[in-house]
């Protein structure tokens, strides 16, 4: 072996480290938060305004968004699916809420049912991002009571089995 065919190999093995190095830097950038020092490592998007089980997590209410002004039960007490399918446009060009529909940009929206309970999917739709930071939902959110829990309506509405409605 001479010493070009030397080179090649150690340039391959040089550039295989460099790669593999470079891959994991690019995904601790993407899913968790690069810091130095003494701070503890977070590989995790933090869901603010959700109640937090873990003592550590506790100084984060501060930075909580505020809940909405009407609570869910009362959301849904008064909610009209017919009105909630108007509301729900906005969100048609991402979403599809046909049974057995596909994913587009977003999740078929009825996939929700059972991960996410009415308080935790009314929070999100009133602020995507600021309740989920680096979400790639555009959407600016539902910002009117109201039509919120008319889109909830509108979603429940699709379930075979609806969950039950809030009571407080």
């Amino acid at each position: 072996m001479n010493t070009y065919e030397l080179n090649k190999v150690f340039g391959a093995i040089l550039f295989a480290g460099l790669t593999a190095m470079t891959a994991w830097l690019i995904s601790l950038a993407a899913y968790g938060k690069l810091e130095h020092g003494h701070h503890e490592r977070v590989i995790h998007y933090e869901v603010a305004g959700l109640e937090q089980d873990d003592a550590m997590h506790d100084e984060a209410e501060a930075d909580e968004p505020e809940m909405p002004a009407m609570s869910v039960a009362e959301l849904l007490a008064d909610a009209d699916p017919a009105k909630g399918q108007r509301v729900f446009k906005k969100c048609a060009a991402c979403h599809t809420a046909d049974e057995g529909g596909k994913n587009k940009i977003g999740p078929q929206s009825l996939e929700h049912q059972g991960v996410w309970d009415f308080e935790r999917l009314s929070i999100f739709i009133a602020d995507p991002k600021g309740t989920v930071p680096g979400t790639k939902m555009a959407f600016k959110g539902v910002s009117k009571d109201g039509d919120r829990g008319n889109v909830l309506a509108y979603l429940r509405s699709f379930s075979a089995t609806p969950a039950d409605l809030p009571t407080e």
